[in-house]
């Protein structure tokens, strides 16, 4: 069982407490309710059984109960919840926006408190002489919502000291990023160095450099 998800959200002036919590393996439930003044005003259920089937995963339930506790609370934020007759979307909103818009827009403004996560999505060989590569993806690690901005910088570095910059770089905004350079053609035992930074976390990747015999 994995930690829940607990939060306050007003609504015209009134606190609605949102609780999502995961029911366990024996249970495989995601369960989201929704409190106000001590009474239930509603609930919504996920099944996850499918998952202990295919292999269960911990993180990924994580990122269902994540997901469901910010569409719920993009709810409360909207008055679905209220006990107010609800007003159409958008009524005295200026927006050309759709509501499923306006949820991607909130989903991706709190994925910003996420920590990064970094995948190589392809690579070559290392081979002093030759071209190198290295395609990096930069995403929030529970949304994998593509993250722009994260710098990419590719280093050499020899066992005798010499420390060059072959690439620099940013990633787009779809998180990617591919480095390309030349691999100088060293004599001496020598690594590449990706390294991938930005506000929210980084990596360092280090790939050996072959030689010709």
């Amino acid at each position: 069982m994995i930690t829940g998800c607990n939060q306050d959200v007003t609504y015209k002036g009134r606190v609605y407490h949102v609780q999502t919590e995961d029911r366990g393996k024996a249970n495989p439930v995601i369960e989201t309710l929704i409190y106000s003044g001590g009474e239930i005003l509603a609930s919504q259920k996920t099944s996850y059984s499918e998952l202990l089937q295919s292999g269960y995963e911990e993180s990924k339930v994580a990122a269902m109960l994540e997901q469901q506790h910010r569409r719920v609370v993009v709810d409360v934020k909207l008055g679905k919840y209220a006990k107010e007759e609800a007003k159409p979307f958008g009524e005295g909103i200026v927006t050309g926006k759709s509501l499923d818009e306006v949820i991607l827009d909130y989903l991706t403004s709190e994925s910003d408190g996420e920590k990064l996560a970094v995948t190589v999505l392809d690579q070559s060989e290392m081979a002093a002489g030759s071209n190198g590569r290295v395609q990096i993806k930069a995403a929030s690690e529970i949304s994998q919502s593509p993250v722009m901005g994260a710098q990419v910088q590719v280093t050499l570095a020899t066992s005798d000291g010499l420390v060059k910059q072959l690439f620099k770089g940013a990633t787009n905004a779809g998180g990617l990023c591919l480095a390309t350079f030349s691999v100088p053609a060293v004599s001496e035992s020598a690594v590449v160095i990706v390294d991938v930074s930005h506000p929210r976390g980084g990596k360092q990747l280090k790939y050996l450099v072959t030689r010709k015999q």
